[in-house]
């Protein structure tokens, strides 16, 4: 499967965002080393999601989820799942008629290259110049791949920006316990209200019930 590469293809919006990631083909990903206390539960790699720790006071990081889709030696990079904008997904994307009737919104997928767009698909049938993720969910930056899954596919996610590691930096993170590692899964990255995210996602990977905020304390969206 070909590793998402850096390019970009325009379209206009406002200060116009820009997919930052498109499918290419033949660039195998590099095996990366491993820990010797490493399972594969908490090993770090596409598909998993990284959830951080209540250590964690950075406004952008704070009770964020990620989804990881590349990991290898050269770095790892992935979306926040939890930051619906309120910017219509249609207004990004206004020559895109199938999102027409649809009310998917902009998610704020990381600090980094905020002009940047990064489409994640649940479909069973894999889009045109896309790279599968996990399972059924695949990652692109084409507009072909997002009309046929709009078309043909079980739902959309449309991410401005990402978070990224250099080698190394996101191991050492997760070594000084800042993120709790787990295996993605769709229904919680498309069906799940993005303010629940969060403490879902504790709740199944820690078992923690007791510590975790009230209803009056959820993340808004």
């Amino acid at each position: 499967m070909a590793r998402i590469a850096r390019s970009t293809i325009h379209y206009g919006f406002a200060a116009a965002f820009i997919f930052a990631l498109a499918a290419a083909a033949g660039a195998a990903p590099l095996a990366r080393s491993r820990a010797p206390s490493e399972t594969p539960k908490t090993r770090l790699a596409k598909g998993k999601f990284l959830v951080a720790s209540r250590a964690i006071a950075d406004p952008i990081f704070f009770e964020a989820v990620i989804l990881l889709v590349d990991d290898d030696a050269r770095g790892a990079l992935g979306v926040i799942v939890n930051r619906p904008t309120a910017v219509p997904l249609v207004d990004a994307l206004p020559e895109v008629k199938e999102l027409r009737r649809r009310k998917d919104v902009v998610f704020l997928g990381g600090p980094m290259a905020r002009d940047r767009m990064l489409v994640l698909m649940r479909t069973a049938k894999e889009p045109p110049e896309s790279m599968r993720v996990f399972d059924r969910v695949y990652a692109s930056g084409s507009l072909d791949a997002l009309r046929s899954s709009l078309t043909h596919g079980e739902g959309v996610r449309a991410f401005a920006g990402y978070a990224g590691w250099g080698p190394g930096q996101l191991d050492a993170e997760v070594a000084h316990g800042d993120w709790l590692i787990g295996p993605a899964d769709a229904k919680a990255l498309f069906d799940a209200a993005p303010n629940a995210i969060w403490d879902d996602l504790m709740q199944r990977f820690t078992g923690d019930w007791t510590a975790l905020p009230g209803p009056a304390l959820a993340v808004a969206e």
